[in-house]
């Protein structure tokens, strides 16, 4: 870390990943700070800043790493806590930056024998009850099914670029340390705690396998979009089975396809912007949520997701841990995932948005939007959440405030589909758009097509011509 990279975070004001002391002389609560940082989504505690972000350091000296190193060393478990010594311009004082990353699977951590979580920009104590639940789940998970190992299985069979972009995303996210990138696929496995005694595990198939369905059936999404209230009637219906990022993949293109999106042109501009029904972080969170929460060890389970006139649907088989109720989800402030390693996985992606306030997050964007409060039930063998809406959802077709006197009805084929293809895609060049169409047209007839496209404002360009891209404004 560099004093140009600590000055951009100081800049921002403490927050739920960033705590600013003064000097030393708050030793210990900065090492509460770390605590809590632990317990819910890792951060930065940077030592030398005033409370109106002045930027002062402090003197350093042996004593003062000595009683850094003493401090720490009374948080437990071990952890990972990388502290850095940053040089100030024209002084001989440092800053202090403790970088904290965490471990889900090794919660809770304790400070000098007692539990902290991290709130807004508070540090508190944790619950007794929250405490008392994590205690219970790390005792029952001494070989949870997916840090079992699986017979049979090499690299050979997992997606080596999706382990190595796992590595290196978790460190540009700052939630993995930067000395775990690597570009040894065996080595990467290891630092994301998917190898046991030397053989991969259920959790690393789960997460990266090629075809992982073939040892684990239970590798399935459900997708169905119902007409009206009730399942009497598809409209849509199909299943996919793949590793956990296809089947977030094809959960969230389902969305796209079967969800409205309400289109709008602002006063003196040709860019459209479409806002749909869902908030789609909400619905990545829920769906994220249902695949490493999910109960792996039924090979008979699965997730569903489903779309009806009125509400939308994610199931996934497996029940909330114990003592954990549909009512707590709400006010929930920390995660207590059945599938840690899993969940980890997600995390260094950014695929959650914070630790344990994913439910939070899905209930208040949904509200933001007018949407009726989501919530979440369960019955003998899995764990639901409806997403009531606001408004009936319809059929798929954007509905367009503003847009050209000619319907698209009335376009010809040849211009309904080059229309299709550029709202399916933020901007083509000619080529690009000519070559994703069924059936080509020739390149004279081309050019006259999107001359009238853009004359009748369904589509537009920018750039010169040999750099020219073309886009949908309607």
């Amino acid at each position: 870390m560099n004093l140009e990279t600590i000055t951009k975070l100081i800049n921002q004001g403490e927050s739920t990943i960033l705590e600013l002391k003064k000097s030393t002389a708050r030793l210990k609560s900065a090492c509460e700070t770390a605590c809590a940082f632990l317990n819910t989504d890792g951060g930065y505690i940077i030592i030398g800043v005033t409370d109106d972000l002045k930027i002062v350091g402090q003197d350093i000296s042996d004593k003062t790493k000595r009683e850094i190193g003493n401090e720490l060393a009374k948080i437990s478990p071990k952890a990972n806590i990388e502290v850095h010594y940053i040089p100030l311009e024209d002084s001989d004082k440092q800053l202090i930056a403790f970088h904290v990353t965490t471990d889900s699977t090794k919660r809770p951590y304790m400070y000098d024998g007692k539990a902290y979580l991290r709130s807004q920009c508070d540090t508190l104590p944790m619950p007794m009850e929250y405490l008392q639940q994590l205690t219970i789940s790390n005792a029952n998970d001494n070989q949870p099914w997916e840090r079992q190992t699986v017979n049979d299985v090499s690299l050979d069979d997992l997606d080596i670029n999706e382990i190595l972009s796992t590595i290196r995303e978790g460190a540009i996210n700052n939630r993995i340390p930067e000395n775990y990138v690597t570009g040894d696929p065996w080595q990467a496995l290891i630092h994301l705690g998917l190898i046991e005694k030397n053989k991969i595990t259920n959790a690393a198939l789960i997460l990266f396998g090629k075809e992982p369905d073939k040892k684990h059936p239970q590798c399935l999404l459900r997708l169905a979009r119902f007409r009206g209230i009730d399942k009497e009637s598809f409209i849509d219906n199909k299943q996919v089975r793949g590793n956990i990022f296809k089947l977030l993949r094809e959960a969230m293109l389902f969305a796209n396809t079967h969800l409205p999106v309400s289109s709008e042109f602002p006063k003196n501009s040709v860019q459209r912007i479409d806002t749909p029904l869902f908030p789609i972080l909400a619905i990545r969170e829920a769906i994220a949520n249902a695949l490493c929460h999910r109960d792996y060890s039924y090979y008979g389970g699965s997730i569903s997701f489903a779309i009806f006139d009125d509400r939308l649907e994610i199931w996934n088989y497996g029940l909330l841990p114990s003592g954990l109720t549909t009512d707590k989800l709400k006010t929930l402030n920390c995660s207590v995932p059945r599938n840690r390693k899993i969940a980890n996985v997600l995390y260094y992606h950014k695929i959650f948005e914070s630790w344990g306030r994913g439910v939070q997050m899905i209930l208040s964007e949904c509200k933001k939007m007018g949407h009726p409060e989501p919530y979440y039930s369960q019955n003998s063998v899995g764990t639901l959440l409806t997403m009531p809406s606001k408004e009936p959802i319809g059929n798929t077709q954007s509905i367009i405030k503003q847009g050209p006197d000619v319907p698209f009805e009335s376009l010809s084929e040849r211009q309904q589909e080059i229309v299709a293809v550029l709202r399916q895609h933020h901007s083509l060049a000619p080529d690009e758009l000519r070559h994703l169409m069924a059936k080509p047209p020739a390149e004279r007839t081309f050019r006259e097509e999107l001359n009238r496209l853009k004359a009748l404002h369904y589509i537009d360009s920018e750039g010169e011509t040999r750099s020219r891209k073309w886009f949908s404004i309607n």
